[in-house]
């Protein structure tokens, strides 16, 4: 019994969850079996029934999935007329496919629901009159359809396409439309009286009293007005009952300040005082019973329904405006944040070369040129030292005045004196131009650092005022809805570059592969000029059942490298710094630099730079500004510092495009085929010169080709360049070559300096998109080796 309990209980369970996944598409099923029952048996003037093909042209064209409940609630609705206006209803339905064809699609769909009416009517009247129609007949005929045009263009302005209707804001148009729509159905419900109750009229006075404490007198007034001049048409009285509903809304949105007790007592005023002014007007006992019964459903109405609607219908736009505000805030907070970083970076960089004291403590400490150079340098030098260096610290020390005794001191034991008070004066000359040198570029850091910290500054006391501009998915649609794209919405996720991200959701029924890959693709690449590629696409429940399709930046192309990179000394470092890492999924940086010189000095210098290249390139810094940066910071320099060749390689994915700026670095060699471009370096070495001119030349990729970036220890100086050259394009036909094979080839072959050296080794290949009935080769591992 236990586990019969517990099987009923978890089939009971799931059903509710699956009511709950279905929601949406369970409430628009059953709005629609309501209005097409009612709508297919509401009768104008006693003899037009013109609102069965506006709500079936509806749910064709916008609501396929329900078409089967407005079928049957249509039928249902019909039969309660007569086997006759079934008939009607049925052939109105079965021409109305005809819209779809190529030359009637351009009649407004409005006007051919009328035709499709009148011509339906005409034969039907034709054949029971014997083609004698009385003029009343026709006057009908010409009223239904006027009708059923004006009903089609309400239809459509209220319910939306998915999922605009579930979170379009409402606008007064919709607005008009739903209460008009809503009169018609309460006017198909004018034979549901139970005692003294009519539900039509509670349902229209319960509209009027929601209205009232939602939108005061004008929006109920506005309701009353629309639900009186229904529903008297329907009763053919007219003018007087249109007055009774019109002074109702009034009063009951009078009283809106007063809660509401005040307005049911007014709605029930307005009543009686019309029942003592017009005793003709149809004010019985069940019209003051639906009243009553309306006023008592109002009062049961939860107070945050009504503040939901009312938040709905007139929205507080400064809650946008702030969370707008925020959003920017906080955007722009984090630019100016990665900004600051990038300044402490560089002001860190620049602060590494200000304490110089090692180096003058050390020039201090060492004999000069002229003192090496003489016969009693182990008197005044060596471990019993007459005194020299002593007096030469005391004379650096001592102000000018005072240097007289000290001169004279050191003439009586130095030989050379002459010569060793200029080089002190010299030495001395170094160390104040030095340290205005020192002094610059700390300024220099310091002004950098006081930029970032006015740009906080200024985002700290943003005003509240911000410009937003038309959204990316504003774009889109504009051009989804040029090519008859169906769609319920379009996300933006993402608009970096190599990086964007678009979520679309699709119509269950669109073909949505095949519009994505002909259709959608195309269009992004349009607006962005950046391809795209389908990563994902699911079929999606909840909050109502559509296609999601992700589409992503395309990469066309992939760059597999192999470096290697060997110490001429056999330590475990080296002048030759390299990097290879991406800037975004589309763009690929290759760096190279190579220090002057092989020792732990010129190591260290090349990886300063490279070190510098890649923060300024990662913080989106233009790489010839870049490059123009790190020569004047490098220009900075004193004896202790050396100087550095750096070669810059920026390969775009997407476009198939190289781009490369060369510092006093070796050529370039792309082999394509049986031929091979070189890209030439024509500019010197960072701080090589005062002055430094920087250019970057352009070269397109393809499929297969192989990019050779090498530093100078590889080629040898018994062998013309060009020789070597065609080595290299001999070589590199091998399929299998790699970049420790083509270093061993070379020792093989040449006498090559003893030199650090360093090969970055790159194929490029096309990158073939996964649902391809095409499988890419194998990629090559990335490998990376250190021979000590």
């Amino acid at each position: 019994m236990y586990e019969q309990n517990q099987k009923r209980n978890f089939s009971w369970r799931k059903v509710l969850e699956e009511i709950q996944v279905r929601k949406v598409a369970i409430s628009f099923a059953l709005i629609f079996f309501i209005l097409a029952f009612f709508l297919a048996q509401v009768v104008l003037f006693e003899a037009s029934v013109p609102f069965f093909l506006p709500i079936w042209a509806l749910v064709s064209l916008r609501f396929k999935r329900f078409l089967p409940w407005t079928i049957a609630g249509a039928l249902l609705g019909s039969m309660t007329l007569g086997l006759g206006q079934v008939v009607i209803h049925v052939m109105q339905a079965f021409i109305f496919p005809l819209h779809s064809k190529r030359l009637i699609r351009k009649i407004p769909l409005p006007l051919f629901v009328l035709l499709d009416v009148v011509f339906i009517q005409v034969i039907w009247q034709l054949v029971s009159y014997w083609g004698q129609i009385p003029g009343s007949v026709w006057l009908a005929i010409g009223y239904e359809g006027l009708l059923s045009l004006f009903m089609t263009i309400f239809l459509f302005q209220l319910f939306l396409p998915l999922p605009d209707i579930l979170h379009k804001r409402w606008t007064a148009e919709r607005m008009g439309a739903a209460l008009l729509i809503g009169a018609l159905v309460l006017t198909g419900m004018s034979s549901y009286i139970f005692g003294y109750v009519s539900i039509p009229l509670i349902l229209a006075h319960l509209v009027i009293a929601i209205a009232s404490a939602v939108g005061g007198i004008q929006l109920a007034t506005v309701v009353a007005v629309l639900a009186g001049t229904i529903l008297s048409i329907s009763k053919l009285s007219f003018s007087g009952m249109i007055a009774v509903y019109a002074v109702t809304g009034f009063l009951a949105g009078l009283h809106k300040p007063f809660g509401r007790l005040w307005q049911a007592f007014s709605m029930l005023g307005a009543t009686f005082f019309f029942i003592l002014y017009d005793r003709t007007l149809p004010l019985d006992s069940v019209y003051i019973g639906s009243l009553v019964t309306a006023s008592l459903l109002f009062f049961a109405i939860p107070s945050s329904w009504i503040k939901s609607l009312k938040e709905e219908l007139y929205p507080d736009t400064s809650n946008i405006l702030l969370r707008r505000q925020k959003w920017m805030t906080e955007k722009v907070n984090n630019q100016l944040q990665e900004f600051q970083h990038f300044v402490d970076f560089i002001t860190s960089f620049i602060s590494d070369r200000f304490n110089n004291k090692g180096a003058v403590e050390k020039e201090q400490n060492q004999a000069f040129e002229t003192c090496q150079s003489c016969f009693q340098y182990e008197k005044c030098w060596g471990a019993k030292s007459n005194g020299i260096p002593s007096l030469m610290a005391q004379w650096e020390n001592e102000p000018k005045k005072n240097r007289i005794q000290i001169e004279k001191r050191i003439g009586y034991k130095c030989v050379k004196p002459v010569k060793i008070i200029q080089e002190l004066i010299e030495r001395e000359a170094k160390k104040q131009l030095n340290n205005q040198m020192q002094h610059g570029k700390k300024m220099y850091a310091l002004k950098l650092r006081d930029i970032g910290n006015h740009m906080n500054e200024l985002i700290n006391n943003l005003d509240n005022s911000m410009t937003l501009y038309t959204s990316h998915e504003e774009e889109i649609k504009q051009k989804f809805d040029q090519c008859n794209i169906p769609f319920f919405q379009i996300d933006v996720l993402n608009i970096a570059v190599g990086q964007m991200e678009v979520v679309f959701c699709l119509p269950v029924e669109s073909r949505a592969k095949m519009v994505g890959e002909r259709l959608i693709l195309p269009i992004l690449y349009d607006l962005w000029k950046e391809p795209f590629e389908i990563t994902s696409m699911k079929e999606v429940h909840q909050p109502y059942e559509h296609i999601q399709m992700t589409c992503k930046s395309s990469v066309r192309f992939q760059v597999t490298h192999d470096v290697y990179t060997s110490s001429s000394r056999n330590t475990i470092y080296s002048g030759d710094a390299h990097a290879v890492f991406p800037l975004h999924p589309g763009l690929l940086a290759v760096i190279l630099s190579d220090g002057m010189g092989n020792d732990i000095e010129a190591h260290r210098e090349s990886r300063r730079v490279m070190q510098f290249m890649r923060e300024c390139l990662n913080k989106k810094m233009d790489p010839e500004t870049t490059m123009h940066t790190l020569h004047y910071m490098m220009s900075l320099q004193d004896d202790t510092d050396s100087y550095a060749t750096v070669d810059l390689a920026l390969i775009d994915l997407q476009k198939g495009e190289l781009w490369s700026w060369k510092a006093g670095s070796m050529s370039t060699y792309l082999i394509r085929g049986n031929e091979m471009r070189k890209i030439e370096s024509k500019h010197v070495p960072f701080g090589f010169l005062p002055t430094f001119t920087i250019e970057a030349r352009k070269v397109d990729i393809k499929d297969g080709d192989i990019l050779l970036m090498l530093s100078d220890g590889v080629f040898s100086s018994n062998t013309s360049i060009d020789k070597q050259e065609l080595y290299y394009q001999k070589i590199l036909q091998d399929p299998t070559m790699n970049a420790e094979r083509f270093v061993k080839k070379l020792e093989e072959t040449y006498s090559l300096p003893g030199d650090d050296r360093t090969v970055i080794f790159m194929q490029v290949k096309h990158v073939v998109p996964e649902w391809s009935i095409f499988s890419p080769r194998e990629a090559a591992k990335f490998q990376e080796k250190m021979v000590h």
